[in-house]
């Protein structure tokens, strides 16, 4: 449900900047499933990580949930001879406006905001790849 909502927050992304993909993304793909999403690319995935924290507060637990945003895009050759300095303008353009999309925001009613950890930059397979990992804080009553 929580997934679903953050995916719903990151549609948009389809118009501007132009994602093709928006969709959730079970991880460690094996390497048909890795074709697949790159005939996807530029793609926006979104993957559970867990909830590492369970806080009492109160007659309640606060469950710390954390996602993973994956935003992809296929590295030219023209960035690749740059040594990837951006990782690709259209992949950061992604990652900027998911960034917008989420921070701050609660996924659903009665959340805490989304809140970011880390981002990460790398480049996989000829692919240029950020991974922002957002938590957000969801109430469970006793």
């Amino acid at each position: 449900e929580v997934e679903d909502a953050i995916l719903e927050l990151l549609q948009p992304l389809r118009e501007t900047p132009g994602a093709k993909t928006v969709a959730a993304f079970q991880g460690q793909p094996d390497k048909d499933t890795w074709a697949r999403l790159r005939r996807g690319f530029p793609a926006v995935l979104v993957l559970y990580a867990g909830s590492p924290a369970f806080m009492p507060s109160g007659r309640r637990l606060e469950e710390r949930m954390e996602f993973e945003v994956y935003v992809m895009d296929k590295v030219t050759d023209r960035q690749q001879t740059a040594k990837n300095r951006n990782r690709g303008t259209r992949t950061y353009a992604l990652l900027a406006a998911a960034r917008e999309r989420l921070l701050g925001v609660p996924p659903l009613p009665g959340m805490g905001p989304c809140l970011p950890s880390s981002i990460q930059g790398f480049v996989l397979d000829g692919a240029s790849v950020y991974r922002m990992t957002v938590s957000t804080i969801h109430n469970i009553a006793l």
